[in-house]
């Protein structure tokens, strides 16, 4: 059983919002497996309510667990009843949730379970989103990429802070070619998980998102309130990454361009919904909201990053990924 993080001010979310849409008739049911993640409901309702509002043809219609959870008991049992609540029911067994829905949802906290959970929806071809982190090393990772490619199956995972706003607000004219990025997130533990996997994930993917791959070496520092990652990329770029345990719960960043700084503040409240809109759009065929070979570069950078930890802060390349 893995301790629960910390208990932080929660930040505030958003209700479900409408996005612009042409579904096509019929509904699309979606399976979740796992239940040790506030993502099931919270993704359930906002799921429904696009639905409801006729932006969308997909509907959640079964779950799964193996019953091993690695978030406290009255957190699990909240979230199945607020999920059942939604009409969500059950299903007997993972091959039946399988036969029983159009794509699947890999919820489970666990990234060292969510392999062998993905594996049998991409032997079947079913698109699957995987939430983060995709895995808990990067061997696990390039198995599921490799399975996802063998499969013909369309799948992807993502952090929520992908689809932060202010990402897409970024002035870029007016800074130039970006060098060098500056990011802040919270660094919140958990004992189920490699260090940097459980919180850590959210900012360098934010920082993925905002200027792609290409991470060609690691170093990081390790203390009792915070991480501190260094990365240093193929052409040039750099970016500095500190995870605080301490500091307020907040996302951020710097970036630093040719010609000129541009400084932001995550506002969390929009993040769910446009990570769900696009879920929905990718189960209804639209393109993924991020390439699986790119987060698998995700995962090889933080373990890169444990890699350094253990070597006192050493510099550590990066595997590539194919």
């Amino acid at each position: 059983m893995g301790r629960a993080p910390a208990k932080r001010p929660a930040p505030k979310l958003d209700r479900p919002v409408v996005v612009d849409a042409a579904p096509a008739t019929g509904t699309l049911r979606l399976g979740i497996l796992g239940l040790d993640s506030s993502h099931v409901p919270e993704f359930t309702r906002r799921i429904h309510g696009m639905t409801d509002a006729g932006t969308s043809r997909c509907r959640v219609t079964r779950f799964w667990s193996d019953g091993q959870h690695d978030m406290p008991e009255s957190e699990v049992a909240k979230w199945r009843a607020d999920t059942e609540a939604m009409g969500v029911e059950e299903a007997d067994s993972l091959d039946a949730l399988l036969d029983e829905v159009d794509g699947v949802l890999v919820l489970t906290v666990n990234g060292a379970k969510h392999e062998a959970q993905a594996a049998e929806a991409l032997k079947r071809g079913l698109p699957t989103y995987i939430d983060k982190p995709l895995a808990n090393d990067l061997a696990s990772a390039q198995r599921i990429l490799a399975a996802a490619r063998e499969g013909k199956a369309r799948c992807y995972s993502a952090s929520s802070l992908r689809f932060a706003t202010e990402l897409d607000q970024v002035p870029r004219e007016q800074l130039g070619e970006l060098v060098a990025i500056d990011a802040v997130g919270p660094g919140e533990l958990n004992d189920a998980m490699p260090r940097l996997l459980f919180y850590g994930v959210h900012t360098v993917e934010m920082v993925d998102a905002l200027w792609g791959p290409g991470v060609s070496h690691v170093r990081a520092d390790a203390g009792d309130d915070r991480d501190v990652i260094q990365l240093r990329y193929r052409d040039g770029r750099y970016a500095h990454l500190r995870l605080e345990r301490r500091g307020g719960y907040d996302f951020a960043a710097t970036l630093h361009g040719t010609q000129g700084v541009h400084h932001f503040k995550v506002d969390f409240a929009p993040v769910y919904s446009r990570l769900v809109a696009g879920m929905v759009r990718f189960f209804e065929g639209g393109d993924a909201p991020a390439d699986l070979r790119d987060i698998v570069e995700n995962i090889a950078v933080i373990e890169a990053a444990h890699s350094s930890l253990e070597q006192n802060g050493a510099w550590v390349g990066v595997s590539a990924i194919a």
